[in-house]
């Protein structure tokens, strides 16, 4: 269920729909349930007087409650348990009781068919983790529609700026590829994989060359190796050396990124 999963996929929702990123925003946050049996959204049904209340109740509990606290953390006026002294040096960072502030946390989800998903991250480095559930093995690929198999060699994450090129060297710790030393690709016994295996890794989030933007589109891709697709006009591949990105390769993607803080 959707609600199970917190990701905002719900049937009614398709991925070109304009609302998509949005309905999924409010899953995320615990502002909607979807409808029904939970796998739907009912985009088009009429909201009524509690269920609009409702939502503006769990906005302000999950979204602006949190954020009170932090302002009022980073202001080191910390809401104190009643009863108990007001600690005057208490804040984010300051010595000698310093602020526990709540870690934000950004998910985002798709598919082999998903084209991009959008966001908008604060500035900042986060500890990322990216997961991926193929429905069958790197190996097992088939571009094409003979019976040889044009295996998957690369899967990582990318991201560009508007109207950009696909950029991988802010995150291009975020893959699984095939090499002589390992293989951290999808296999028949492994569809589901994490990277990193365990722990995570830093991503730096700024509007400077080399980092994340702080806004943009991101995505993931799986790559052949190059010239396995080929056409009438060019029989023998491209006329590059990279390697040739396929869209028929059927997996599933997460990328969660936490605040780190120092």
């Amino acid at each position: 269920m959707a609600l199970a999963q917190g990701i905002g996929t719900f049937r009614d929702i398709p991925d070109n729909h304009y609302a998509r990123d949005s309905v999924q925003w409010a899953v995320q946050n615990g502002i909607t349930v979807g409808c029904r049996d939970g796998t739907y959204f009912c985009p088009e049904r009429t909201v009524n007087r509690a269920e609009s209340v409702t939502f503006l109740h769990r906005y302000n509990n999950n979204v602006i409650g949190p954020l009170e606290n932090r302002v009022r953390a980073l202001e080191g006026r910390v809401v104190q348990t009643p009863g108990t002294t007001f600690d005057p040096n208490a804040g984010f960072g300051n010595e000698p009781t310093p602020t526990t502030v709540p870690l934000r946390k950004f998910t985002t989800r798709g598919t082999q068919a998903t084209t991009a998903r959008s966001f908008n991250l604060p500035a900042g480095v986060y500890e990322a983790v990216f997961t991926l559930e193929a429905a069958k093995a790197a190996a097992d690929h088939n571009q094409d529609d003979d019976t040889d198999a044009e295996p998957v060699t690369l899967i990582q994450v990318e991201y560009r700026e508007s109207g950009g090129a696909w950029k991988t060297y802010a995150v291009d710790t975020l893959k699984l590829e095939s090499d002589t030393e390992s293989d951290t690709l999808p296999a028949a016994n492994a569809l589901f994989q994490q990277v990193p295996a365990s722990g995570t890794e830093d991503v730096e989030v700024a509007n400077v060359p080399g980092r994340l933007p702080t806004s943009g589109q991101i995505r993931v891709s799986a790559y052949m190796a190059d010239n396995t697709i080929t056409t009438p006009s060019k029989p023998s591949g491209d006329d590059d050396s990279d390697p040739d990105r396929t869209t028929k390769y059927n997996f599933s993607w997460g990328i969660i990124l936490t605040e780190k803080r120092d």
